[in-house]
């Protein structure tokens, strides 16, 4: 029977790392959708009613004052 060759801490480091960084888009991904559910959660619900702000207001009225 073989005799099982023990791995050096320098090889289980590397394995260790090859794995996380194989793993980490799919970690990056899962990451992203728990911050858009929790940001998504922060925010305060849209009003239809909402009043257009000034700076939205002037920003159309140059357009409108050429008759565009």
């Amino acid at each position: 029977m073989p005799k099982k060759i023990t791995e050096s801490p320098f090889q289980a480091l590397e394995e260790e790392a090859y794995h996380a960084f194989r793993e980490w888009p799919v970690w990056l991904a899962l990451r992203d959708r728990e911050l858009d559910a929790h940001l998504q959660a922060q925010r305060p619900p849209a009003t239809q009613n909402a009043r257009p702000t000034i700076e939205q207001q002037d920003s159309h009225s140059t357009l409108d004052e050429r008759g565009n």
